[in-house]
Formats: C-alpha cells, sequence, structure tokens
C-alpha cells in the first residue's frame, strides 16, 4: 500500500513538472539531508520486495508444486484405458473346392466395416495405497516454497534497512570528515607558514602533513562508500533515485 500512494503521488509530480526540461536533481551530502531526498523507508522495502527476483522464484515454485500436486491427484488415471478400433474397406477371398477335389477356385468379395471399442483397467497397489501420500508430499513442497520466501523476505528488509541505514551513516561521516579537513587544511596552512618562518622543525611538519594526507584519503572512501551504498539500495529496491552527487 506505501509503494502504490508513493507511486500516484510520484506519478503526479512528474506530470506537473513535465514542462521542465531538466528534472535531474542535484544533491549535496553536505547541506542536504538524504532521508528527505529519498521515498521512506516503508516504501523503499515495499518496492525491494516488489521487483525481488527471489521472492518471485519462489512464487513460481509454489506454482509448480501446485500443479505437481493435481497431477498427483489424477495419477491413478493412468491405471485406465479406453480403445476404439474401427476397420472400413472391401475384402476378396479366394476359395478352393475341396469337395470335388478338382483344382478349381472361387473368388468372391465382402465389404465389411468392423468396430471394436475395449476398456480395461490395470491399477498398481501401490497406486492406490500411496495416492494420499504422494499428494501430501506435494503440498509439503508448497509450504517449503512459501516459507522459503517468507525467509527471503525478512532477509530482504534487513538488507533494505541497513544500507539504508549505513547510507545515512555515511553521509554523517561525510560531514564529519568535511569539517575535519577544513581544520587540518588550515592547520596546514598555519604549520607551513611556521615552518617557512623557523618555528617548527621538519619533522613537526612532516607529521601534520601526514594527519591532512590521511584524512583526505579517508574523507574520499566515505565519499566512495556513500555512493556505493546508494547504487546498492538503487538496485535492491529497483528505484531509481534520480540524485546526483555533487562529490562524486
Amino acid at each position: 500500500m506505501a509503494l502504490l500512494i508513493y507511486l500516484l503521488f510520484n506519478t503526479a509530480g512528474i506530470y506537473a513538472q513535465k514542462s521542465n526540461v531538466d528534472t535531474t536533481k542535484y544533491f549535496n551530502p553536505i547541506t542536504d539531508d538524504i532521508t528527505k531526498r529519498l521515498p521512506p523507508l516503508r516504501v523503499l522495502v515495499d518496492s525491494a520486495g516488489y521487483n525481488s527476483p527471489d521472492l518471485k522464484y519462489e512464487d513460481l515454485k509454489a506454482d509448480y508444486y501446485y500443479y505437481e500436486q493435481i497431477s498427483a491427484a489424477r495419477e491413478w488415471m493412468e491405471a485406465l484405458s479406453l480403445n476404439l478400433d474401427v476397420n472400413l474397406g472391401k475384402w476378396d477371398y479366394w476359395d478352393k473346392d475341396e469337395i470335388t477335389r478338382v483344382d478349381r477356385y472361387y473368388n468372391s468379395q465382402s465389404i465389411r466395416d468392423n468396430y471394436a471399442i475395449g476398456f480395461y483397467v490395470r491399477m498398481p497397489i501401490a497406486t492406490l495405497v500411496d495416492r494420499r501420500n504422494r499428494i501430501k508430499k506435494q503440498k509439503k513442497w508448497i509450504e517449503i516454497s512459501l516459507t522459503q520466501k517468507e525467509i527471503n523476505r525478512r532477509f530482504l528488509q534487513e538488507r533494505v534497512i541497513t544500507v539504508y541505514n549505513d547510507l545515512v551513516s555515511a553521509q554523517n561521516q561525510i560531514r564529519i570528515y568535511n569539517d575535519y579537513q577544513s581544520f587540518t587544511m588550515t592547520q596546514m596552512q598555519m604549520a607551513q607558514n611556521e615552518f617557512l618562518n623557523g618555528e617548527i622543525t621538519t619533522a613537526e611538519y612532516t607529521r601534520l602533513k601526514e594527519i591532512q594526507t590521511r584524512g583526505a584519503v579517508e574523507y574520499q572512501q566515505v565519499i566512495a562508500e556513500f555512493n556505493k551504498l546508494y547504487q546498492i539500495l538503487e538496485v535492491i529496491t529497483g528505484i531509481r533515485f534520480n540524485l546526483i552527487n555533487v562529490l562524486r
């Protein structure tokens, strides 16, 4: 239901903005809030379930076992057989005269229509005894598929929730590292002036530079992690968010 409501409002929004040439949404993880630019978490979970091939696969398996159950219930009919034979034609006969012992043959013709209908039953005892058991086994396979579907659904829900929260956490880390970068850059400018004035040693300047470099590397790593989680969430939910990250 949440997914349906979101799609309805999203479709309405598209029609309302159809006069705009560029509908791309730019997103800055430092100033914007990702939770306000994405659909609600409930919608993301529902969309992931709707687009999940794993859940679709279990549905197909359940349908297959249902048809197997029907076949198992009808298997006894294989012991029944109905035959219908029809022969139409003209027959020529040559008969020898056995009474007079003269080598003479008589030709005769006949037109005959023959019909034959047969019905028989040949049913192994196992078909009767084990029929109910085979039907129950197919029903259990259906239950197994539906249970596996529910397991996959819960795992998928946990996956969406985990990725969503990791994405939010990654954005918070971007903001923290961004502030840290601003601090280390200011610190390095001061350290460079102090180094040129001979107020700090080369070793101290090198130590500060290593701190600044390590922070820059970690800053790029958390940006990459944010982008990865964003793409994973798109794949899992089957929704294109159309946000362009300005920090890519």
